[in-house]
């Protein structure tokens, strides 16, 4: 492979050059990344005529690089079908067609969201059906990891908080269920107290 590779002129030695048979070629450690540059771009299925193409168009645009020095210098990427170069943190340009790419930092977007969103009053409601009655409850994140409230809008004592808005909104059931049986005897005991001052 790299007898073929010096051959063809992808990436001839830069310490020594083959001198007839029996001689053997001389390697810098520049030559061995670049062979790791050219190993990478294959793995990632790019054929090699296009690297080859792609290291005759970058070495036209820096003349004074020899194969080597621009292998080992540049950040080349692939997609399996084109060879990039990376020229900035944020763009990459195809190398044949010169044609540019814009990337999108997504790890320093992901972060900047999260933290927008951790900044967000996070409030929503729930509907919830106890004993055949619709109950909205009203779900709050109460910030600074002091976990969740839920509160009834139909029932405004049944306030509860939980670690996490599952366990406020479990609290809240039970709470709704309590208050609706104990108006359920207050009911009862009225109407006890009716049907016993009729009689």
């Amino acid at each position: 492979m790299l007898d073929h590779w010096a051959r063809s002129k992808l990436l001839p030695p830069s310490g020594r050059e083959a001198n007839g048979q029996g001689s053997r070629r001389s390697y810098t450690f520049q030559d061995l990344v670049s062979i790791h540059a050219i190993l990478d771009l294959r793995e990632g299925k790019c054929p090699l005529q296009k690297i080859r193409a792609a290291v005759k168009e970058l070495r036209s645009l820096n003349p004074e690089l020899s194969n080597s020095q621009t292998l080992s210098r540049l950040t080349l990427l692939t997609d399996g079908k084109q060879v990039f170069l990376l020229t900035d943190e944020r763009q990459a340009m195809e190398v044949l067609t010169r044609q540019m790419v814009w990337s999108v930092p997504l790890g320093r977007r992901i972060i900047e969201t999260a933290e927008r969103v951790k900044k967000l009053p996070q409030v929503w409601t729930e509907e919830m059906t106890v004993a055949d009655r619709t109950f909205h409850l009203r779900v709050r994140d109460n910030r600074k990891g002091k976990g969740f409230t839920a509160y009834c809008r139909e029932l405004p004592g049944t306030l509860q908080r939980g670690r996490t808005p599952n366990e406020a909104v479990r609290k809240s059931r039970k709470a709704i269920e309590h208050v609706l049986a104990y108006m359920e005897r207050e009911n009862a005991s009225e109407r006890s107290v009716a049907a016993r001052a009729v009689s």
